[in-house]
């Protein structure tokens, strides 16, 4: 894989992800935090689909770059989506001392003595 492929497919998650953050009800950002969303959504989608290829040719710092947001965006969106399922059902699978005081795990006791 080039620089060029890695590089533009990390600009799309991202530009996917912003779009996303823009759209979804469980990003409270506030109006300034949609508009900077929706900047990068559509600076990414132009990158994506630039068709200057040979002027515009990512290092290898700058792939690092875009691959480090990418996965940023990638892990926002999993902690708004499916992380609370995921930390019930290790709550429930691991049993260990810190789940037994969570509410989510079986015959876990609050903190408040309730």
């Amino acid at each position: 894989m080039s620089l060029q492929t890695l590089s533009t497919a990390f600009v799309s998650i991202i530009a996917i992800w912003a779009t996303w953050c823009v759209l979804s009800h469980k990003v409270r950002d506030g109006i300034v935090g949609k508009i900077i969303y929706a900047a990068i959504a559509v600076s990414g989608f132009a990158i994506a689909t630039r068709g200057e290829t040979v002027l515009l040719s990512p290092s290898a710092a700058g792939v690092t770059f875009h691959g480090a947001l990418a996965l940023a965006g990638l892990r926002h969106w999993f902690v708004a989506n499916h992380w609370p399922r995921v930390k019930a059902w290790l709550c429930r699978t691991l049993n260990c001392e810190r789940c037994l005081s969570c509410d989510k795990a079986p015959g876990g006791i609050d903190r408040r003595g309730k």
